[in-house]
């Protein structure tokens, strides 16, 4: 896609969903065009390596501590869900892009359409949370107001788990992925992504994959919300 097409697919982004019409910053405009994009041509990754062991052992913890519904930020086209829903867990996801609420209506796995940093959600909604490989597209000052608004909608002492790329605390617009799109990569250290989900509660556990194809680092939280 050259760069006037993406330009044109963006604008057709805008008329597609009036919601996202009015004035939004370039940042959530150039993320909503790349998913959109990304939903369209059916990209998307399998979920696999160190993704699949953690959402087992999450959905293991959920079952022990008979919680029967999470809520996934930043879900894409709910791939996720299909393992939660196949434990008898209650799943819904919430993303930016419609694209992917439709890839995943068509496997029969609910995602909403929503901007994760206002989860168009009632407070304490659902016995867990769940987002991987969303929060990282969030720059430092939009993200303690984001993870505040994802733990209204756990009920209180909910598990919440997160994955998230960083790195030495630079942002990125990345052009790589798909022809003619742009993302924004906030890359914080662990420590610097640590005191920011803490403000949503206490992180019971946490660690670091080094990924030997890039010199960025994936990061992981599991966070007990409301503890302090």
């Amino acid at each position: 896609m050259t760069g006037t097409a993406a330009d044109v697919h963006r604008s057709r982004i805008a008329e597609r969903h009036p919601i996202y019409a009015r004035r939004v910053d370039d940042t959530k405009r150039e993320l909503l065009a790349y998913y959109e994009a990304e939903a369209h041509l059916k990209v998307r990754d399998s979920v696999k390596g160190f993704r699949v062991s953690h959402a087992e052992d999450f959905v293991a913890l959920l079952r022990a501590e008979g919680r029967r519904s999470v809520i996934d930020f930043g879900a894409g086209p709910g791939r996720d869900g299909d393992r939660f829903a196949a434990s008898g867990i209650r799943y819904l996801g919430v993303d930016l892009a419609f694209g992917n609420a439709r890839l995943a209506s068509e496997r029969g796995v609910t995602v909403l359409q929503g901007d994760m940093t206002c989860p168009p959600i009632r407070r304490h909604a659902f016995d867990a949370g769940w987002s991987m490989s969303a929060l990282m597209h969030l720059p430092e000052s939009e993200l303690q107001d984001a993870i505040r608004n994802i733990a209204e909608v756990l009920s209180p002492g909910a598990p919440l788990f997160v994955g998230l790329w960083g790195g030495d605390r630079i942002d990125i617009v990345s052009d790589r992925g798909i022809e003619g799109q742009r993302r924004l990569f906030s890359l914080r250290s662990h420590d610097a992504n640590a005191e920011l989900l803490s403000t949503a509660g206490r992180i019971e556990w946490s660690a670091t994959h080094d990924v030997q194809s890039t010199e960025w680092e994936y990061h992981v939280f599991r966070l007990r919300v409301g503890d302090s």
